[in-house]
């Protein structure tokens, strides 16, 4: 199994709504995104995409079901939030479900606000709430890396 046919069996046990494997691919080539993978005893656990400009968007951050309860997803929004920083960026923005309680919970938690929604954004009458986080500012920004797939 190749790094992103895992990335895609994540996202698969994690979401009704899948991205295709073109558009996975798109995510993992930038210098300007970032994907964090975990995985531990042959079973992918965990994994992140951040894109990083002025204002950084998460787009997916993604835990199977046998690994959640374990404080995965909040290690990556941290260090989604530490990457994004450290490029510069002076603010995160993310869309999450409205009826997502434990996402808006865990985002709550590192100091997300909701700033505004879009009605039935992902069909069936469920709203997305659209939430930000104001980064610390920092003197040196760090060149661009790596993926770390």
């Amino acid at each position: 199994m190749t790094d992103l046919d895992a990335v895609m069996a994540i996202e698969q046990a994690s979401f009704d709504s899948v991205w295709s494997r073109s558009s996975w691919a798109e995510e993992i080539v930038p210098a300007d995104h970032r994907l964090t993978l975990v995985a531990g005893d042959d079973e992918v656990a965990v994994v992140a995409t951040f894109h990083g400009f002025d204002v950084a968007d998460l787009d997916r951050i993604m835990v199977t079901p046998t690994a959640r309860g374990r404080g995965l997803a909040g290690e990556l929004l941290s260090r989604g939030l530490d990457w994004a920083t450290s490029r510069g960026c002076r603010t995160m923005m993310l869309e999450v479900r409205r009826d997502n309680d434990p996402a808006i919970c865990l985002y709550r938690r590192f100091g997300f606000e909701t700033i505004s929604q879009r009605p039935n954004y992902y069909g069936g009458g469920v709203d997305a709430l659209i939430m930000s986080v104001d980064l610390p500012r920092t003197e040196t920004t760090t060149p661009p890396e790596e993926n770390h797939v």
